[in-house]
């Protein structure tokens, strides 16, 4: 790639797309080292602090990442959600080979959790693991009311809680949530099935349907180096915040 310098587009902007069109083309799979700061300056014509700056971009993108002593890696993609979202249908759309493991599915009185929102004085509890290409990804723990899904089994929690949810007539509307980063303690590691300390994200929400009800409750745990959420923030006029 030869970078126009006459271009008001920034040169470590140009090798920034050009290292990202090498990945996504494969030229540079996942786990593929990547050319030297040096020779990405000699062959682009460019300083090595501009290669730095766009291999610096790029890191904090999650799409490198540098190892001390061995060079910089591309990164295996990591899966994005973008405000409600169903998990299955990300994965079906991304065509990644994944599966989810109910471990809890029981009901439970409203005094035996803190779900004082609910009217209903009986709650499913369901805990779902979501697992992508044999790798935990996520930990989910749902409470629902159990009149609002009669219908429910074990077989179709392992599928779409949204298409579950559809065949009880509740569409959601929208979603209450907050997200904090939570450290990655011997209890997340067995949880995780992992050795190594992993950065991970918590969030919870109550979910909506168009009418304010609240349906469910869900409690997540990410593993933030799989997974990204991407969350939309806008007032009632559709202007942002």
């Amino acid at each position: 790639m030869s970078i126009d310098k006459k271009s008001p587009i920034p040169a470590y902007y140009q090798l920034m797309s050009e290292i990202k069109n090498k990945i996504s083309s494969g030229i540079w799979p996942v786990g593929h080292c990547i050319d030297s700061e040096r020779t990405l300056a000699e062959d682009n014509n460019v300083s090595r602090m501009t290669v730095r700056q766009a291999i610096g971009e790029l890191v904090q993108e999650g799409l490198l990442t540098r190892e001390k002593g061995k060079g910089t890696f591309v990164c295996e993609p990591k899966l994005k959600q973008k405000n409600i979202m169903s998990f299955s249908e990300i994965m079906k759309n991304s065509g990644t080979d994944f599966k989810t493991k109910v471990t809890v599915f029981e009901k439970i009185s409203i005094e035996e959790e803190f779900t004082i929102d609910f009217e209903s004085k009986e709650l499913y509890k369901i805990e779902r693991l979501r697992i992508v290409n044999n790798i935990i990804v996520a930990i989910e723990t749902i409470y629902i009311p159990c009149d609002f899904v009669p219908n429910i089994d074990k077989e179709k929690l392992e599928a779409s809680f949204y298409e579950l949810l559809k065949s009880n007539n509740i569409t959601m509307d929208n979603s209450e949530a907050s997200v904090v980063a939570v450290l990655s303690d011997d209890s997340y590691k067995e949880l995780f099935n992992v050795n190594e300390d992993i950065p991970l994200l918590k969030m919870h929400s109550k979910n909506y349907d168009s009418e304010n009800n609240l349906i469910f409750m869900e409690e997540s745990i990410y593993r933030s180096d799989k997974y990204v959420l991407e969350i939309d923030i806008y007032n009632r006029k559709g202007k942002v915040k």
